[in-house]
């Protein structure tokens, strides 16, 4: 899946272990995996043991920083009703048993 977002291209590959924040501002985890589904892609954000899913449509990816690596997100409404209040993930995050801190 490529998207463009300020007239920059990216690839899945090239964003994954990015850290995802939402719409607070609060870092939810490391985006691990994608999922593709016959609509729309839907991304797998991994803090700890624990997974949430995202699904990867313009109305909710609202951001990409390549050069911080982050990706910035809005939520659903929704969301809290599937997964609870968002957790933070302010800790030290790992991703592919490479460790990865905030700058």
């Amino acid at each position: 899946m490529d998207l463009k977002k300020n007239d920059l291209k990216w690839k899945i590959s090239d964003i994954l272990g990015f850290t995802v924040f939402d719409q607070n501002g609060t870092r939810m985890g490391i985006l691990s995996n994608v999922i593709l589904t016959g609509s729309n892609d839907v991304w797998v954000v991994k803090y700890y043991n624990e997974e949430v899913l995202i699904p990867a449509l313009k109305s909710v990816v609202k951001g990409v920083n390549i050069a911080r690596k982050k990706i910035f997100v809005i939520l659903p409404k929704e969301y809290e009703d599937i997964y609870g209040k968002v957790k933070s993930a302010d800790d030290l995050l790992e991703y592919n048993g490479y460790f990865v801190y905030e700058d």
